[in-house]
């Protein structure tokens, strides 16, 4: 099923907004109004009951008095009643509604809004009444006034259509507009789509320009920034790490293709091609040794390995490598030295890896009879286990943990340049690191874990 468009879904956002905006003012308004017109009934029927009552006590005639109302009301919606016990009753109505009961407000009390009496009819129309005793010449008199709410209904009835046209007019219209704001407003979005698009290779370490991208883009503009840089890196990373492994897997190939070669140029002997199948082996475990650790850095970079983590003495995992490359030290001269304690928990045949690695490396470049000293220091967190051998400070040190990357110094030695890129990389599956430092002489190459 096909997810609706972002202007589709905006588009019904913004008209559900303006319907619920504008039934809720048109509701507000209603109310209001209606509040409004029934206060001013109210007040226009208190008033006139009070003026009548004041006639009435100012020795105006009861009879008298529909002629004062005819002047001051509408008798198609106004109804006046006078009660009196000497005269004739008096009744004003024209709407043909029937005045219930409604109990008087004695003379002392002034007309107010509580006394006043309001009903339903059975038209459905509002209709509100006040009655009043007062006194005339001729005697006590019940005045009262009621109002039958009709004008008021239609005027209400008139707003509420307004009311309901305009409404709709406002959501039809933003019905309509929305879709093309909003694919105005998504143009941005386009632009950054392209860019995306057009991406290549050797554009990568070109940023996005983000001077015209809207401030709610910036966001999604700064992560594709960080994206394309983290890419060139790893690019460029990956083109040289080819570059490298092309050349070191091109020197092995060519020794064995020459060496071939030169072989069938004429006949040898059987001792001759027994030789040159003992020079091929070697070059075969080299070529072996360097595809197995190219493919253990790849699952590393991608922690596709499993550790099998155990609890195991610092000083029993260090003593018995060194005592594994002791002969290779003695063949130069060099001598090693355990500092050890405690205990690490970790992947043992993988740090031990990492150390061979570290010692190797020590044995292959530290000054003949020297001394390679390993020591172990505990902190909080993490065990550093350090190799440090007399030696000159390297050059490039940010580079050391690069794959391939050999200095110019040990150009002539024997190796591939990923002993310590394996060291960095199975720090990293531990959650720790590896570093280097030269310190009063002396190289220090280190592994710092994490203790549990």
């Amino acid at each position: 099923m096909t997810s609706p468009s972002l202007t589709l879904r905006l588009t019904a956002i913004f008209t559900l907004i303006m319907a619920m905006a504008c039934g809720g003012i048109s509701l507000i308004l209603y109310k209001a109004l209606r509040s409004e017109l029934i206060w001013r009934d109210d007040q226009t029927l208190i008033n006139r009951a009070a003026q009548l009552r004041q006639l009435l006590e100012d020795g105006a005639h009861p009879s008298s008095l529909p002629l004062y109302f005819n002047r001051m009301v509408d008798i198609h919606q106004d109804i006046l009643s006078i009660r009196s016990q000497h005269e004739q009753n008096v009744s004003i109505n024209h709407t043909g509604i029937t005045l219930p009961a409604i109990s008087p407000t004695p003379v002392s009390t002034p007309p107010s809004e509580k006394q006043l009496h309001r009903w339903i009819n059975a038209d459905k129309t509002e209709a509100s009444a006040l009655s009043l005793q007062a006194n005339s010449s001729l005697g006590p008199v019940t005045i009262t006034l009621a109002r039958v709410a009709r004008e008021r209904a239609l005027m209400l009835e008139r707003y509420r259509q307004q009311s309901i046209l305009v409404s709709l007019a406002a959501i039809l219209l933003c019905a309509a507009v929305s879709p093309l704001l909003i694919r105005r407003g998504l143009r941005a979005i386009g632009r950054l789509s392209k860019i995306v698009a057009e991406t290549a290779s050797d554009r990568l370490n070109q940023p996005v320009p983000l001077q015209a991208i809207p401030q709610e883009l910036l966001p999604i503009g700064n992560a594709l920034n960080a994206m394309r840089q983290r890419l060139s890196t790893d690019f460029i990373r990956l083109t040289q790490f080819a570059d490298d492994l092309a050349h070191e897997i091109r020197t092995p190939i060519n020794v064995l293709l020459g060496q071939n070669q030169v072989a069938l140029g004429h006949e040898r002997s059987a001792a001759e091609y027994q030789t040159l199948l003992e020079g091929n082996i070697e070059e075969l475990e080299s070529l072996s040794r360097l595809t197995e650790n190219i493919l253990f850095l790849a699952r590393a970079t991608h922690h596709n390995i499993r550790l099998n983590k155990q609890d195991f003495l610092l000083q029993d995992a260090l003593e018995s490598l060194i005592d594994f490359l002791e002969p290779v030290a003695e063949e130069q001269e060099k001598a090693i030295e355990l500092s050890a304690a405690g205990s690490l928990t970790a992947d043992k045949m993988l740090f031990q890896r990492a150390m061979s690695n570290l010692l190797i490396n020590a044995i292959r470049y530290s000054p003949e009879k020297g001394t390679i000293q390993v020591s172990t220091c505990h902190h909080a967190d993490y065990v550093e286990i350090e190799v440090l051998n007399a030696g000159e400070a390297l050059e490039e040190p940010e580079k050391l943990f690069e794959r391939f990357w050999r200095g110019d110094n040990v150009r002539h030695t024997a190796g591939s340049g990923l002993g310590l890129s394996l060291v960095s990389a199975i720090a990293a599956l531990h959650g720790g690191s590896a570093y280097y430092r030269h310190e009063n002489g002396h190289n220090i190459f280190g592994l710092r874990l994490p203790r549990k």
